[in-house]
């Protein structure tokens, strides 16, 4: 299985949208709204073109979307990482979290939400050493904000 992360393009706004709708599904079942899922083609190609997407292609299929917002001060909020539930569990994420660390060596800090019972969710992002400093309401859905602080004296 050959993982590749790429810059997302206009090309890709309706692979993408069909990736999201495969991975917020659940979610828009379970909560009765999801702001990842159903997309427009529009928000999507406005998201490609104003702030950094990626496609997390396997053997040159389409099956995660990655969506980071640079916030001009050295903190990075990560906006989407999903891959499809066909894909999940392969640690296909894992790489695609040490992609974007990479990719952003500058970031001292991460942020990222995600909703308060996705006990799955706050497993793999504690994993990655992230910690929920704040729990909130967001329209009829309770999230939770995680962190995650990088000293650039520490890596190498």
């Amino acid at each position: 299985m050959e993982i590749k992360f790429e810059r997302a393009t206009i090309d890709d706004v309706e692979a993408l949208i069909n990736v999201r709708n495969q991975c917020f599904y659940a979610d828009y079942i379970r909560y009765g709204e999801c702001p990842g899922y159903n997309i427009s083609k529009e928000s999507m190609t406005n998201s490609i073109l104003n702030r950094i997407a990626y496609k997390i292609n396997c053997n040159n299929q389409i099956i995660g979307n990655i969506s980071v917002r640079d916030n001009n001060d050295n903190s990075y909020y990560l906006g989407c990482l999903c891959v499809i539930p066909h894909y999940e569990n392969k640690g296909i994420g894992q790489e695609a979290i040490r992609f974007i660390e990479s990719e952003f060596s500058n970031a001292t800090v991460w942020t990222l939400e995600t909703p308060v019972d996705k006990k799955r969710n706050h497993y793999f992002y504690k994993k990655a050493g992230y910690t929920i400093i704040k729990e909130y309401m967001d329209g009829s859905v309770k999230l939770v904000l995680f962190e995650k602080k990088i000293d650039p004296a520490k890596e190498v």
